[in-house]
């Protein structure tokens, strides 16, 4: 009787994902997610935070359907705004980024940055999808440096 086995040559994992978290952050256990961390002392106010989540998709997934599921969870907030995609790489690893907002009733302003990347396994795709979330009165300030953190994603094989 034939063994099967994961990852193996015949079924490989996903790959392999790490993110430097500055100091006064914590990595935070989030059902769902490959890995996710916070800032630890924020006064009570909404934590800026950084998750990652990887899925495998059908071979005819596209980055553009990423987008599309996106966009339409975002349509159904307050004042919900997509703004355009753009691109970038990180260690040679090409990403499709996008920034939400919305306007949360408890929180205030909420901003988001994501970033999709994606590679072909056989007949699936594996997609990254690295969420940084910064809300409330701080937004402005904490998105600079939610943005340097998100830089410092690795994705390696």
């Amino acid at each position: 009787m034939p063994t099967l086995k994961y990852p193996s040559a015949q079924f490989p994992g996903p790959p392999s994902v790490t993110v430097d978290i500055p100091d006064g952050w914590s990595p935070v256990r989030v059902p769902g997610t490959l890995l996710a961390a916070r800032r630890n002392d924020t006064g009570g106010r909404f934590a800026p935070n950084v998750v990652v989540r990887g899925f495998t998709r059908s071979g005819d997934f596209t980055i553009g359907r990423a987008l599309a599921e996106l966009k339409a969870y975002v349509e159904d907030r307050s004042d919900g705004e997509m703004d355009a995609p753009f691109t970038l790489e990180i260690e040679s690893v090409p990403f499709v980024g996008v920034n939400v907002s919305w306007t949360d009733k408890a929180v205030g302003d909420v901003v988001q940055a994501h970033l999709f990347a994606g590679a072909r396994r056989g007949q699936v795709v594996d997609l990254l999808q690295v969420t940084g979330s910064v809300g409330g009165e701080q937004v402005d300030v904490e998105y600079d440096s939610l943005q340097q953190l998100m830089q410092t994603v690795r994705i390696t094989r």
